[in-house]
């Protein structure tokens, strides 16, 4: 039996327990240990996937009767926090052992080495016939980014993605995909830098497009280890004196920077007082993480503007877990650490939107 894309037929009927009469898709019903529910086809019942197929508990489904060859079962609705991101993450195909781990002082990225990054195009009256690619974002689905809500202010918000492609010059290749709404996160203020994350719905689902995939989100809220690489990419400045982007996709090895020395490192450099943005500090909704220093030009591994809403992330299990999103930082590569909005604080609400329709 597969994990994913599984079938039973009647004849696997044995091997769990059958309703008191067959039932249709919605209709109410019980577990074996009283727990309401509701029938559901067993492939879209995250519930039945995680804890049936995938611990092998064959014996402790309900059915409900069969839609066609495929089972229709008595679907737990009450889903632990996690459930759904896992089980995209099971979907999310492994990366390609080609990462060479070495977008201030960062290097060039390796053609669908990020299948997940995408840039967001805003309209611009100076190029014709083009967009402004001024944020990044992660692709977490199918038909879902994960970015910074300041990426997408009321006035001026971005009106396609573009992924598949580490070059932003139109001759390139990449897939250029119209936004159909944004959800950023309800308790983001823009006087304030907290809560700093949206969700951007595109027009259509992008599958089966090459150097095209999610990412998996990490979900612990713990800080890692200093030892741990992250990698952040985007297209954003990398001349600061010129303030030059890049047309490139450039990526930059950083290393964690636990909330409490990176609260204290914002004081020592007074970013605290009086900071209308930061008035509680640095919470546990946020992530800190900072470069290390190029013995040549002295300048500090960094994301910059224009990398904001990119991705942070680990590999993990020979999967890229996103840990954070690009939010803000003092400047680019100072000797403070760069904020990202912490992605396991929101698994909850990005499943909400995501998963939960």
């Amino acid at each position: 039996m597969n994990q994913v894309g599984f079938e039973l037929t009647p004849l696997d009927w044995w091997s769990g327990t059958l309703s008191s009469r067959p039932s249709e898709v919605g209709d109410p019903c019980s577990q074996k240990d009283g727990t309401p529910g509701s029938c559901e086809v067993s492939t879209k019942c995250p519930w039945f996937i995680e804890n049936i197929i995938k611990k092998k508990r064959y014996g402790d489904r309900v059915t409900c009767g069969f839609d066609g060859q495929v089972e229709v079962i008595c679907c737990n609705n009450s889903i632990p926090i996690g459930t759904r991101s896992s089980i995209a993450c099971d979907r999310a195909p492994p990366i390609e052992n080609r990462l060479t781990f070495h977008i201030i002082d960062g290097e060039e990225a390796e053609d669908g080495e990020f299948p997940f990054m995408a840039a967001l195009g805003y309209e611009s009256e100076e190029i014709p016939n083009g967009y402004d690619y001024r944020c990044g974002a992660s692709m977490i689905s199918d038909s879902f980014l994960l970015t910074a809500a300041h990426c997408i202010p009321t006035k001026s918000r971005p009106v396609v993605a573009l992924l598949g492609t580490n070059d932003l010059a139109a001759v390139n290749p990449g897939v250029v995909v119209n936004i159909k709404e944004f959800y950023p996160h309800p308790k983001y203020r823009t006087s304030q830098s907290y809560n700093d994350i949206a969700l951007i719905e595109l027009e259509r689902s992008v599958i089966n497009e090459p150097n095209v995939s999610p990412i998996c989100l990490f979900s612990s809220t713990k800080d890692l280890e200093e030892s741990v690489t992250l990698t952040a990419e985007g297209y954003g400045i990398v001349d600061v004196d010129r303030q030059m982007r890049s047309q490139h996709l450039m990526k930059v090895n950083l290393t964690t920077v636990a909330l409490d020395k990176c609260n204290q490192s914002f004081a020592d450099n007074n970013l605290l007082k009086n900071n209308r943005k930061l008035p509680q500090g640095l919470i546990d909704t946020q992530y800190c993480a900072t470069g290390r220093e190029n013995t040549v030009t002295k300048q500090i591994g960094d994301t910059c503007q224009g990398d904001s809403g990119g991705p942070l992330q680990i590999v993990q299990d020979e999967k890229y877990k996103l840990i954070g999103v690009t939010s803000f930082g003092n400047g680019c590569g100072s000797n403070t650490p760069s904020v990202y909005t912490r992605v396991a604080a929101y698994i909850e609400w990005i499943e909400s939107v995501v998963w939960g329709k």
